[in-house]
């Protein structure tokens, strides 16, 4: 390996770098200034964090154990209603019987109510075309 070769190349590259910023700040002084004071502004702040200690969060609190007095009890979950169906099987077509167990035949006032209720929403919509 070429230590004095690698030391003379990097040696160059950096007296360029410091060419191009001394040519930077001698045509820019008001940015220089600005970039400068960030800079030093930048390493206090991560000066200031690596040297502020941190804090730990259990420093001398001790922890009790629980100790219980009775043993848990797990309450009973709610109880489901009398002809309440969790599931059930899907069919193509419902028989009488099962369509008189399960269809409401909706009431006069249910139906104005609906209706009541559309016409408001064609209102609203119409209502806020020109």
């Amino acid at each position: 390996m070429d230590f004095k070769g690698f030391f003379e190349n990097l040696k160059e590259k950096i007296v360029s770098l410091y060419e191009l910023v001394k040519d930077y700040c001698s045509e820019n002084k008001r940015n220089a200034i600005l970039i400068g004071s960030l800079l030093v502004l930048l390493l206090l702040l991560i000066i200031l964090l690596i040297c502020i200690p941190k804090k730990k969060k259990n420093d001398g609190v001790q922890t009790k154990p629980v100790v219980l007095t009775e043993t848990l009890l797990i309450p009973d979950g709610p109880e489901l209603q009398r002809d309440y169906n969790i599931s059930r099987k899907t069919q193509e077509k419902w028989d009488e019987q099962q369509a008189d167990e399960w269809f409401e035949k909706p009431t006069e006032r249910d139906i104005e109510s609906l209706e009541k209720a559309n016409d408001n929403i064609v209102l609203n919509i119409t209502g806020a075309a020109p």
